[in-house]
């Protein structure tokens, strides 16, 4: 048995002291300890009768401890406070994954004590009891760490005249105290509120509540800090996102609709000791760096709500269009510019936009520039920068900017410009527009796409904000979010009211609003609008009718009008109460042709898509065997009738194979059936070696980037092998080598905290149901097309499954069969086909699905096929209430909060996974299927209405004890010199903050002996990415080069082309260079996850955030979606741009126009890199180069072809080395 517990007593009975905290008596323990070889342990604190119990994993150690402090002497031992302590070993064993925790820690803590030794042994050295010491020294006890404070305010830089005031718009008197940790400071105080009793049974009366309030303050949303030691002991804080609230009522919490401009908070300490405190705290590098200066105080002229009602009554005297007006409340509203100084350039901004001639759209472009560019006010700001005649003028000159732009981006046939809000526990930020997905709704009504506007609601770090059993925060989603959504957001004079939502929309946490607007006549507002839909009167559960007018806010990507006479409705496949076609229909081959028409020439005909029509929803897949045009739907499909709709909209189509990657809850489901453990390392060893093959030459460098999906809108791929085809050298190249790490770290983070581990032996497919009676049960039909068109299929025993799988009975075993060449199951691909026969339909075997839209796993890799699987999970649906009248709007809100609310998912994820380690029989375990079983009911709760509750779980079963593998990962740093991956971080050591009030547990994490913490351990990501660098051919040489690759190429091409002019397109090149980087710019600021730590561009390029601490959170996760999302429109629109084929130009005029600009663009890049500047923006990029590059080589292929000079020239980079030799 490892580990040992021993138990603190008082001798003689002697009281323990009420402030003793763990601090304490882990200082005091500490130098006992050490001599014994215990450098971790763990200390828990006990209310009455036994002091305290000491748990170690190192019970030899402990015996000999024990063994000393029993052994009568003097001075005793053991003298805390001037009471002696006796010590006793505790009969029960200890916790065994505390023990196993303990390990862990001391294990982390052991190896960067010993860093830390190699580097002091070089001036004298330093025992690892020493560090071990200093690491548990007094400055550790948060005690240490509080400053007492007698004020806080919220409010706002001001000038007055060229002098910078603090202007406080709320200041609230208080005994609190501010808690500094590692990562953020927490302000605390106390609340006392009355409470009517007045509805008691025992009669009216009125008590006293004490109330615990905290505000949590991230450092890194901190802009600056200052410390005032003249006036007052004041520390003011600039930050870049409001606090968190942790209270249990935000009603005693002031909030008003203009707080989000505040983000100026004043702390006033209460002596001159705290501020000697607070710099003691600076110097021990635990705080942000404070500028001491003094500041002065200002509180005279119109408070912050007279300002912006000022506002609002100017720019509804001005006729400027909604897209102006939002982009001018948002520099107010989101705290760049005070609400007078906005005021104050209206009048300048209309003038300009009527005078330039530019429209509503460049007018709010440039403001929305504006907001990128304009400085935050402060002291380290000067008056005249904010100054009202300055700002115009920087207006002035991005409005000149834009007007002389020219556009190049594609005009989306599907996307349209949506307009954002973000509403937090204590702000509503305004954002966008932002270019997105378009949907039935908005289709319909294109013209008044500004009356429609997309909210998210969060938590003040923009992650969701979730139901929280520590803090009674209902009020947060009660009487914040709920009252919203009733009254409305009011935005420029209009009043947004909650409209609906999507499936996809409810679990982000967004939602649609719609201001009122004039149709053909008819007054449009959020029922009518409805109405308009269809009607829902005889829907009587709230969630089912949110989610059937959901559908129609369903994203799609195409819209085609059928004729409505084609439509026929056909059975279902019903039997013993399942539905062996839910969801499923099918088409002729002329319907099928006309959906094929609306994608991208020569790709790869499909024979099943995702569909909306009216008001069905699934897929649809090809029968040859009906003639003419036909399209046949099920009433398993049909959610509603009667909209009137003719289109057939397009949601997903099965054009391709797509990748098979196990994730976590797979692997551990695999091992719980007797997978071997060789089987997975054997993946995860093959994924690694790609990644160091990746990077062994240019054309594996290519070939890794094509397979990630990086560069393929920008051509890098093809660009790499013409270069390498070129002989040139990439490997000095700094963009090259950024390019490279940033894709091979992704991938190699994927890999190790989220374990996702590619199968070459496996397909993800959409599945449909075989129509032709051919499938017995238990057989499956899977083929797909290769790239080259070419079909593939599989058989003979495979497993099949379906995301998310928690139930070990969720992965089957069936039987993949060839089909007869005249067999029309032939004629699909693309996908999985499920039989028609048996007793119960597969797909609902695989953790509850079914055939509308639903995607599957096949893998016929034999190594992780197991000998025999788990009956699968049959769960009943829950009953549902019915309401007794119509369901209104109000009810869908309310089920919209109510799944904010209590929307717990996540949380029976995670504890799903912890106690699959934790359990010997792993998911097999009765808990584990618990859990799986609310997991289910979960999944369901959009729909349904129906939630689970965490009195639900198994009991005693904590969520803060993980495993290892859950552990938040290395920082990864990137910056100018390239990507590093930290050597010393040890999670414990950096989970010093302050503790959540009521939150008694932080996570800590064991070494798991299951698969996952093998697969885990098994990488380090510093090790890996110093040994690629060492033995890559093309990334072990240390020179940074910029541009100087692109400069071979440019040579080349203008030895190709002779004496080709193209220098007169120098200044346009240059001016499409300035839109690109403000374009890249744009992303940057949009999609930072924690400003002012901005993304770099390397990432936008790649398309993936870099998580800086490996796991990634649920809104890096969208983010990433987004960006690249965005990302690879604008670099396909600048491509297609640079070489003069978007279809703006007459190429008929000059033939060789795309091959001179694309060489003009390359020689701008490369003469501005040399420089080291940016024309017009601080974003200097340098993608463009790569991009000018890939498009003058495109270019010059079909130059060479025209001119007969035949393919690029191998050796080129051999010869131009020769050249400079000489």
């Amino acid at each position: 048995m490892e580990g040992i517990e021993l138990h603190l007593h008082y001798v003689n009975g002697g009281r323990k002291p009420r402030e003793l905290t763990v601090a304490d008596l882990k200082n005091f323990l500490t130098p006992l300890l050490n001599p014994f070889g215990i450098i971790n342990f763990e200390i828990r604190i006990f209310r009455s009768g036994i002091v305290a119990a000491l748990t170690t994993h190192k019970r030899p150690n402990g015996l000999k401890f024990l063994a000393h402090c029993q052994k009568p002497q003097f001075p005793p031992p053991l003298v805390l406070h001037g009471q002696r302590l006796k010590i006793e070993k505790c009969i029960d064993e200890p916790n065994v994954i505390l023990v196993r925790i303990l390990k862990r820690e001391e294990k982390e803590l052991v190896g960067f004590l010993q860093r830390k030794c190699q580097a002091l042994l070089i001036s004298g050295g330093i025992t690892i009891e020493d560090l071990a010491l200093a690491i548990n020294s007094p400055q550790s006890d948060l005690n240490a760490r509080e400053c007492k404070v007698s004020s806080f305010a919220y409010g706002k830089w001001e000038y007055v005249g060229q002098r910078v005031y603090y202007r406080p718009y709320r200041n609230k008197l208080l005994d609190a105290i501010i808690t500094f940790g590692n990562h953020s400071f927490v302000l605390e105080w106390e609340v006392d509120t009355e409470v009517d009793d007045r509805d008691s049974t025992i009669g009216s009366s009125i008590s006293s509540l004490t109330e615990n309030f905290q505000l949590r303050f991230p450092y890194s949303a901190i802009e600056s800090a200052i410390l005032d030691d003249q006036n007052s002991y004041s520390l003011i804080y600039t930050m870049n996102q409001a606090p968190k609230i942790w209270v249990n009522s935000v009603r005693n919490y002031e909030m008003n609709e203009y707080i989000c401009c505040c983000q100026d908070y004043r702390f006033e300490l209460r002596s001159a000791f705290q501020v000697r405190r607070l710099l003691g705290l600076e110097h021990d590098g635990v705080v942000p760096q404070c500028s001491l200066q003094s500041v002065e105080s200002y509180e005279i002229g119109p408070s912050l709500e007279e300002q912006f009602e000022d506002l609002e009554e100017t720019l509804e005297r001005y006729d400027l269009g909604f897209p102006v007006k939002f982009q001018l409340t948002k520099l107010a509203r989101n705290g760049f510019l005070s609400p007078r100084t906005v005021s104050r350039i209206i009048d300048h901004v209309f003038i300009l936009q009527q005078q330039q001639d530019v429209g509503v759209v460049k007018t709010a472009a440039a403001l929305r520039r504006l907001c990128q560019q304009v400085p935050y006010a402060g002291p380290f700001v000067q008056a005249s920068e904010l100054d009202p005649f300055v700002v115009s003028k920087l207006f002035d000159t991005f409005l000149q900017a834009l007007a002389e732009e020219q556009s190049y981006r594609y005009p989306s046939s599907n996307g349209m410009l949506t307009y954002k809000v973000i509403v937090t526990p204590s702000t509503v930020q305004l954002a966008g527009p932002e270019l997105e997905s378009s949907n039935r709704v908005l289709r319909n009504y294109a013209n008044f796409s500004d009356h429609f506007l997309r909210a998210t609601f969060a938590d003040e770090d923009g992650e969701p904000l979730y139901f929280d059993s520590y803090h009674n925060n209902s009020d947060v989603f009660e009487e914040r979010f709920n009252r919203l959504l009733e009254a409305g957001i009011k935005i420029c004079g209009r009043v947004y009211e909650f409209l609906g939502f999507s499936h996809s929309s409810l679990r982000a946490q967004k939602c649609w609003s719609l201001a009122p607007f004039m149709h053909n006549g008819t007054r449009i507002n959020a029922d009518m609008l409805i109405f308009k839909l269809r009607d829902f009167s005889h829907i009587r559960i709230a969630a089912r009718s949110a989610a059937r007018i959901g559908q129609t806010f369903t994203d799609t990507s195409k819209a085609i009008p059928i004729d409505p006479d084609i439509v026929e409705e056909i059975e279902d496949v019903e039997r013993k109460g399942y539905v062996f076609s839910d969801g499923v229909g099918t088409c002729s081959l002329e319907v099928m042709q006309m959906l094929q028409a609306t994608r991208k020439p020569f790709s790869i005909p499909a024979t099943v898509f995702q569909i909306r029509y009216a008001g069905a929803k699934g897929i649809i897949s090809l029968d040859n065997r009906l003639s003419g045009s036909v399209l046949r739907l099920r009433p398993s499909m049909i959610k509603f009738r009667g909209t009137g709709e003719s289109n057939i909209e397009i949601c997903g189509v099965g054009s391709r194979k797509l990748p098979l990657v196990l994730n976590r809850s797979l692997i551990k489901i695999l091992e719980d059936l007797n997978v071997p453990h060789q089987a997975f390392k054997d993946l995860q060893d093959r994924a690694i070696n790609k990644l160091r093959s990746g990077v062994s030459s240019l054309l594996n460098a290519a070939a890794l980037l094509e397979e990630l999906g990086i560069g393929k809108s920008t051509d890098t791929p093809w660009l790499i092998r013409k270069m390498q085809h070129l002989g040139l050298e990439l490997s000095e190249d700094m963009f090259f080598r950024d390019l490279l790490d940033a894709a091979v770290l992704t991938k190699l983070q994927d890999l190790k905290y989220r374990t996702r581990l590619p199968v070459d032996q496996g397909a993800t497919l959409y599945g449909i149901m075989d129509e032709f009676a051919t499938l017995e049960e238990g057989e499956i039909y899977c083929c797909w097309m290769d790239e080259g068109g070419h079909k593939k299929h599989v058989s003979g025993s495979v497993l099949i499954t379906r995301s998310p799988a928690l139930h070990p009975g969720d992965v089957q075993m069936v039987k993949a069969i060839n089909i007869p060449g005249d067999s029309p199951l032939n004629d699909l691909h693309n996908c999985v086909v499920f039989s028609a026969k048996g007793e119960r339909d597969l797909p609902s075997q695989l953790s509850g699905g079914d055939l509308d839209g639903d995607i599957f796993q096949v893998i016929w890799d034999k190594t992780l096929i197991p000998t025999a699987c788990e009956r699968p999970s049959d769960y009943s649906k829950p009953s549902l209430e019915e309401l007794d009248r119509q369901v209104c709007r109000k009810d869908m809100s309310d089920h919209f909060v109510d799944f904010m609310k209590n929307d717990l998912l996540g949380r029976v994820s995670t504890l799903h996974m912890i106690l699959a380690d934790r359990y010997d029989q792993g998911t097999l375990h009765e808990d584990c299927k618990l859990l799986a079983r609310l997991h289910s009911t979960a999944v369901d709760f959009s729909k349904t209405g129906v939630s689970i509750s965490s009195r639900q779980f198994p009991a005693k079963k904590s969520s803060h004890l993980r495993p290892d593998f859950m552990a938040p990962g290395r920082k990864i740093v990137i910056e100018e010199h390239g990507i590093t991956v930290e050597d010393d971080h040890i999670d414990f050591l950096d989970n010093d903050d302050p503790p959540i009030a009521g939150e008694p547990f932080r996570k800590r994490y064991y070494e798991s002996k299951k698969f996952l913490g093998i697969l885990y351990r098994s990488i380090d990501e510093r090790v890996f990415f110093k040994e690629l660098h060492n033995t890559s051919a093309i990334l072990k040489d240390d020179s940074r080069m910029s541009a100087g690759v692109l400069l071979d190429v440019l040579e080349y091409v203008c030895t190709e082309v002779g004496d080709l002019a193209w220098e007169h397109w120098t200044e346009y090149a240059a001016a499409m260079k300035d839109t690109y980087e403000a374009a890249v710019r744009d992303i940057i600021l949009q999609y930072s996850t924690n400003p002012p730590e901005y993304l770099e561009e390397i990432e936008v390029f790649i398309g993936s955030i870099i998580c800086r601490t490996g796991q990634r959170s649920k809104r890096q996760k969208e983010f990433t979606t987004g960006m690249k999302e965005k990302y690879d429109r604008e670099a396909r629109a600048y491509m297609a741009a640079i070489r003069a084929c978007d279809g703006t130009q007459d190429l008929d005029s000059d033939k060789w126009k795309g091959l001179r600009l694309s060489m003009a663009c390359l020689d701008v890049h490369i003469k501005q890199a040399k420089s080291n500047i940016g024309r017009l923006h601080a974003c200097r990029t340098d993608s463009f180069g790569w991009i000018a590059a890939a498009a003058v080589l495109r270019e010059l292929e079909v130059f060479q072809k025209d001119r007969d000079v035949g393919p690029l020239k191998k050796g080129w980079g051999m010869f131009k080395k020769a050249l400079r030799f000489e």
